[in-house]
């Protein structure tokens, strides 16, 4: 139901960009994977994720982290180099995809360059926050305030999608058209304002 209240308000500026409700499905599925144990779909979920949108490339660190820091030991190198693969899988994606279609026209949104300008744009237009706010609530707020609570897998999921998300977004896309921030509400934020109503309600 709060998935649903923010998409409805995430299309400012822009279509349905079936995209990226397939990019909030790849990244469910991956962490669906991830926590399950089952690291063995991530190339598979890479692979079709890396086709639908480019914004799939944390899909990967998601198994690696995992690997590294939260599975058992004897589960740990093998699902390392398995998300490893997956990073592979997506770089073959990637420019294989520049490679079959050619050089693209860069998208200068009302004339702002990636970088300062679009910084700027974004930073200073009231629409930017007026946006974010409709589309995400005061979700992000309420899960970071039971970061504490979290468990091993989303504090992993946050530290590798959410700061870089956003810091990308930033300086790289017009903020305001937040369907580009159900990614990190759908992983992350709902998830984490859950366990904190959750464990709330159960002291």
């Amino acid at each position: 139901m709060i998935l649903a209240w923010g998409i409805s308000y995430s299309h400012y500026d822009s279509d349905l960009q079936f995209s990226t409700f397939f990019d909030i499905i790849f990244y469910l599925l991956a962490g669906l994977s991830v926590i399950s144990y089952k690291p063995q779909f991530i190339p598979l979920i890479t692979l079709f994720a890396a086709l639908n949108r480019e914004t799939s490339g944390f899909i990967p660190f998601m198994c690696v982290f995992s690997a590294l820091f939260v599975y058992p030991k004897n589960f740990r190198i093998k699902s390392a180099i398995i998300g490893i693969i997956s990073v592979f899988v997506y770089i073959f994606v990637f420019f294989g995809l520049r490679i079959t279609y050619g050089e693209q026209y860069l998208i200068i949104p009302y004339g702002n360059s990636p970088g300062l300008p679009l910084l700027r744009y974004n930073i200073f237009r009231t629409i930017t926050w007026w946006q974010l706010l409709a589309t995400l609530g005061i979700i992000p707020f309420i899960s970071l305030l039971g970061y504490n609570k979290w468990n091993a897998y989303l504090r992993i999921f946050f530290w590798v999608v959410v700061p870089t998300w956003f810091a990308i977004h930033l300086v790289a896309a017009v903020m305001a058209e937040t369907r580009l921030f159900l990614v990190p509400q759908a992983l992350v934020f709902i998830p984490g304002s859950l366990i904190l109503i959750q464990q709330s309600h159960s002291v």
